[in-house]
């Protein structure tokens, strides 16, 4: 199940996947998708805003399905959008991420200014992170994600991605990076 977004929320998503997918780029090995199924178990399938997963190495947790026609397994990193002060199911949406081992999920909501709640996986639980305005959201799911919290707020794109450009060139993603390409059969050297 997709939680219903207006066209106002489908714009704050698209802006958001932009700046992941920007991270992305730096970070080859990694899929990123935008309302993608995804199979947590049995019995749980939804499409979250956008999901990234490790494809390769020891932090990989989900799977493209051989078709890939559905992801299955948990992604590193989930974002949903909601409408303004309205969560919708995001509880039962949290609990499903919890429960399959999500690393950090994240639920935006399109308020003015911006507002979110990030919540990481600590010990088997999420524990929601609280950012002051002035420091930077630093993932833990995806090491050199930096969101600078009042560029967020405030819809900055251009001061996110600059952000990112940054926290990529230090050696916690180079430390990233090489988990996944000494995880690619195809990257070992011989």
């Amino acid at each position: 199940m997709l939680p219903e977004i207006g066209l106002s929320e489908s714009a704050l998503l698209t802006d958001l996947a932009m700046c992941i997918n920007y991270y992305r780029l730096f970070s080859p090995g990694l899929y990123c998708c935008v309302h993608a199924p995804l199979q947590l178990d049995d019995a749980t399938c939804l499409r979250p805003g956008i999901i990234v997963m490790v494809n390769h190495g020891e932090l990989k947790q989900c799977d493209p399905g051989p078709d890939y026609e559905c992801f299955r397994g948990p992604p590193n990193f989930v974002l949903d959008v909601f409408p303004g002060d309205d969560l919708q199911d995001y509880a039962e949406r949290r609990a499903a991420f919890e429960r399959a081992g999500v690393q950090e999920y994240v639920a935006v909501r399109h308020t003015e200014p911006v507002s979110w709640v990030w919540n990481r996986l600590v010990d088997g639980k999420f524990a929601e992170i609280k950012t002051p305005d002035d420091e930077f959201i630093v993932s833990s799911a995806l090491p050199g994600l930096w969101i600078p919290a009042l560029a967020l707020q405030q819809r900055d794109w251009w001061t996110i991605m600059a952000t990112i450009a940054r926290g990529v060139s230090r050696i916690g993603h180079h430390d990233f990076m090489e988990t996944i390409w000494k995880g690619d059969p195809s990257r070992q050297r011989g």
